[in-house]
């Protein structure tokens, strides 16, 4: 016999498939993370669930008391999709005792420190880079902002001169553009590797036209920032990298949105990163000017009355 909470968790990732149209991954992670959340409060009605239980689980997954102690970041994203499903089930008038604007989202006492990389920095990892494949995908991230994920399921049919067709998250479409050179660079991989549908192919032997995967990627990209001296790197930083360099080189944030093919100019805002750390040269190009030419005052003599009113 199905449980209660099964019930209430299956209709609301029917809900996420069928109309919201997640990816399979996605739906798997909010498959896993919610499931685990179940098992780890022993639900059996997410009804019932008070705010001093969440509140309570929230502690112990950040003090280890479930027995694993969880990075602040994971702890605010297993939130996000919590949160998530118990908006879903208030919209579909299931009667929570849970009050949804008493949640507070874990925060960190130290500020985060993302990174990005300039053009120059680029450059540099480029020039070490010796295998076509790999410089091809670098120069199409820093390009295009894409994620991970949208540039592993590029197929040849997506690519229309130098505008490139994405299906993004939630299944949302758009176009992202690559240079004049990048384009010529993946034409020659094109080329190359004799590619027909998935763009980026394995072309060692026995494995012609078998496509990577998202990890195969990964680990491909993060070898030449390693041997350009970045031993941190992470993909996604290129996608902050091409909001960063897009504001460096002037253009207004409601353009880098769109870009970036993202629904909330709030989000954009944290891609940015051209104003982190010294501001001082900031300020000097809009503030660091005269008002007037010559000055009418003298230090000379400091009248009596300047403090009366």
């Amino acid at each position: 016999m199905t449980k209660l909470i099964d019930k209430q968790l299956n209709d609301y990732l029917d809900w996420c498939k069928n109309i919201r149209k997640f990816t399979s991954s996605t739906l798997l992670v909010k498959k896993s993370i919610l499931n685990r959340f179940i098992k780890d409060m022993d639900l059996e009605d997410i009804t019932k669930l008070s705010n001093h239980q969440l509140d309570l689980w929230v502690e112990q997954k950040m003090n280890g008391g479930l027995g694993y102690e969880l990075k602040i970041s994971s702890m605010i994203s297993e939130m996000a999709i919590i949160i998530s499903w118990l908006k879903w089930l208030k919209k579909a008038d299931y009667k929570l005792n849970i009050k949804l604007f008493m949640i507070a989202m874990p925060k960190s006492t130290i500020p985060t420190r993302r990174k990005w990389y300039t053009a120059e920095n680029i450059e540099e990892i480029l020039l070490n880079c010796d295998v076509l494949l790999d410089e091809v995908m670098i120069r199409m991230l820093f390009d295009t902002g894409l994620r991970i994920r949208e540039l592993t399921n590029l197929r040849i049919s997506d690519i229309n001169g130098r505008r490139i067709h994405v299906i993004g998250k939630g299944r949302k479409e758009g176009w992202v553009y690559i240079s004049d050179f990048t384009k010529e660079r993946l034409e020659e991989w094109i080329k190359t590797s004799k590619a027909y549908d998935y763009l980026w192919i394995k072309t060692t032997k026995g494995e012609y036209f078998t496509p990577f995967t998202v990890d195969g990627i990964r680990r491909r990209i993060k070898y030449w920032f390693k041997i350009a001296g970045y031993e941190d790197f992470k993909v996604h930083e290129l996608r902050h990298s091409f909001a960063t360099d897009l504001r460096r080189r002037g253009a207004e944030v409601d353009v880098i949105q769109k870009l970036m093919r993202h629904s909330s100019l709030n989000t954009t805002e944290r891609y940015l990163h051209h104003l982190d750390g010294d501001l001082n040269s900031e300020w000097d190009k809009f503030k660091n000017y005269k008002i007037a030419s010559i000055s009418g005052a003298s230090t000379s003599v400091i009248k009596k009355d300047c403090g009366k009113v």
